[in-house]
């Protein structure tokens, strides 16, 4: 949840948004990189998004614990249909085309290991596939 709340909150200032206040709350791996380089696309083009993605439904999918690396992988529901884009500069809406519900379903994966240069572990989120509607 905390991943997912420093998400929003690069998307919604992107000149803010930095790689280690994503770090800090769980944001890793692959993940990490997609939302970098959203957080990117967005302020080049002058534009932020309004409003917070919600969690609806998670549930768990698998749990490996006892691996080298412990993991978790959870379902979750998301629903982004309270968010858009903006222009920074005027604060009106960016024109889009027709979208879908703004729920979807995605597959996460969470895995525990150290921040870098730490020693004390925590959970990060380092994948989300999209996995249909919910």
């Amino acid at each position: 949840m905390a991943a997912w709340a420093a998400i929003d909150a690069a998307l919604n200032n992107p000149p803010a948004a930095t790689r280690e206040k994503l770090l800090q709350a769980g944001t890793g791996g692959n993940w990490l990189i997609q939302i970098l380089g959203s957080v990117q696309f967005n302020q080049e083009r002058g534009w932020y998004q309004e409003g917070r993605v919600r969690v609806e439904s998670m549930s768990v999918a698998s749990v490996k614990l006892k691996a080298q690396q412990p993991e978790v992988r959870l379902t979750a529901c998301l629903d982004s249909s309270r968010t858009s884009l903006h222009y920074l500069a005027t604060r009106k809406p960016v024109p889009v085309g027709p979208g879908n519900s703004g729920r979807s379903k995605v597959q996460a994966q969470l895995v525990f290991a150290p921040p870098n240069g730490q020693s004390e572990k925590i959970w990060f989120l380092v994948e989300q596939k999209d996995a249909g509607t919910c």
